[in-house]
């Protein structure tokens, strides 16, 4: 900061700048450093600078650049008073400017609602404050709103995340959409994914860890629409939703399960990994799935994967439109992770196998509705368990996740879905992604199906921006 005066220029004779702090304990860094999960890097690169505490200074040497920018990072919850400092050739201070902080831990900072984090538990109905990782004993809830104008945005998470990447990608939502402006309140939503897959060597050794976790995002729904049916009685009208990934399975079907009551005011689906077909069973090519496609990292090519199964996705989730007063599809034509190779082929592998049992169904592709023909089967002559798609909900959720083969590509790769506004992430026209790809590979890295969590704050600027603020492609919260 410069002194109080607006000066820029150091008196003559002066001595260099320092800072000083009340109780509390910062680590001050030249604006670029990265900071690593491991707490000692920190100290083992070139711009760090010290540790600033009431007991120990910080003075800058006089060959400092002060052109420079400076970054104070909390060590230590509390509150501090610091001073930036200018003293003369005698050490008597002549410029002092100070600066109040309120240091917290970020998880004392917003709601973690959870259903369950365990992948092999089925989730619970009732969602319940995490309790991981807190920086004290009690968590984090927020007091009953005093404005009726206040507005909260929940985060439902997607597949392959341990409870840390779970509570580092909401924090990242949480942080950006401050950064954008936004003080209104904001909660994640915790389902129990499975994790550990790393690529091909996954596939050889847990081949059903996306199926498996499908099935539990399903299952995980009526624990949204609980959650969704709770907050809306306290921010009526004022409930936003954002699921990425696979969260828009829980988020979909939640929605769905809300029937005609309207839970949601804006629900944007990024980069959905959802059947489009779930949505709008009118789409038609380019936006069906090749049976016949070869994966080059599949080891078995066969000339045909089917379907082998009936279409049983059309317009399962076109009626959650009653929930909620809009809703956007956030789609990259290019997403690694819902590519044809991705969870196009995924499909192609249904009825899931396994070494001793299988899925299947008994009967015809083209089988009119009501497609009650799937079951599950073990190796040994036992008889097969029916799979009763129509009277039970866990069985429809089960023929989802592991037998049901989708038509449609996913619903974050496809656009023109009916009834939504549908968002193309990569047309330069809607200010989400950078004007080209920093990667040199039109959106089509893995990077970029996550890329709003993982990427650089200046790349998804544009991302958060218009997911706060743009009327018809975004939450239109311009008042937060």
């Amino acid at each position: 900061q410069r002194p109080p005066s607006g000066g820029k220029h150091q008196p003559p004779g002066a001595k260099a700048p320092r800072f000083s702090v009340g109780p509390i304990i910062f680590t001050l860094k030249k604006q670029g450093d990265i900071r690593t999960r491991n707490s000692n890097s920190l100290f083992q690169r070139s711009l760090y600078v010290n540790l600033l505490a009431s007991w120990s200074p910080v003075v800058l040497p006089t060959q400092t650049n002060f052109n420079e920018h400076f970054i104070l990072c909390g060590a230590k919850a509390g509150n501090a008073q610091i001073d930036l400092q200018i003293l003369d050739g005698h050490g008597n201070v002549v410029a002092d400017a100070p600066a109040y902080l309120q240091i917290k831990d970020i998880k004392d900072m917003y709601e973690r609602w959870t259903v369950g984090d365990d992948s092999m538990v089925a989730p619970t109905k009732k969602p319940v404050l995490a309790a991981n990782d807190l920086p004290g004993t009690i968590q984090f809830h927020y007091q009953l709103p005093q404005d009726t104008n206040t507005t909260y945005i929940l985060f439902v998470h997607g597949w392959n995340m341990t409870m840390e990447d779970k509570d580092h990608f909401a924090e990242t939502a949480f942080k950006r959409l401050y950064w954008q402006g936004y003080h209104g309140r904001f909660g994640s939503f915790r389902w129990p994914t499975s994790s550990g897959f790393t690529g091909k060597s996954s596939s050889v050794f847990d081949p059903h860890n996306f199926d498996d976790s499908e099935f539990q995002a399903w299952k995980s729904a009526s624990g949204l629409t609980n959650m969704l049916t709770w907050l809306n009685g306290i921010y009526p009208g004022n409930v936003y939703l954002l699921a990425h990934s696979m969260g828009n399975v829980v988020a979909g079907e939640a929605l769905r399960l809300a029937g005609t009551s309207q839970l949601v005011n804006v629900y944007v689906a990024s980069q959905a990994a959802v059947p489009a077909h779930a949505y709008d069973a009118t789409i038609t090519a380019p936006y069906l799935i090749d049976f016949t496609h070869y994966n080059p990292a599949y080891p078995i090519h066969q000339s045909s994967y089917g379907p082998n199964t009936p279409n049983i996705y059309g317009d399962w989730l076109a009626g959650n439109s009653a929930a909620v007063g809009r809703r956007i599809n956030f789609y990259n034509q290019n997403d690694f992770a819902l590519s044809a190779d991705i969870w196009c082929f995924n499909q192609e592998l249904k009825p899931e196998t396994y070494l001793a049992a299988w899925y299947g169904y008994n009967g015809s592709v083209n089988d009119p509705a009501p497609w009650n023909h799937f079951y599950y089967q073990l190796s040994g002559g036992t008889s097969a368990r029916n799979l009763d798609i129509v009277n039970s909900l866990t069985d429809l959720y089960e023929a989802f996740a592991y037998a049901a083969e989708s038509r449609s590509m996913a619903l974050g790769t496809t656009p023109g879905i009916v009834n939504i506004q549908n968002i193309d992430m990569t047309d330069q026209n809607n200010h989400i992604w950078p004007l080209l790809d920093p990667l040199n590979n039109s959106y089509k890295s893995h990077f970029w199906h996550s890329a709003e969590f993982r990427g650089d704050a200046a790349w998804q600027w544009g991302y958060w921006n218009t997911l706060l603020h743009f009327s018809q492609n975004g939450f239109n919260i311009n008042n937060p």
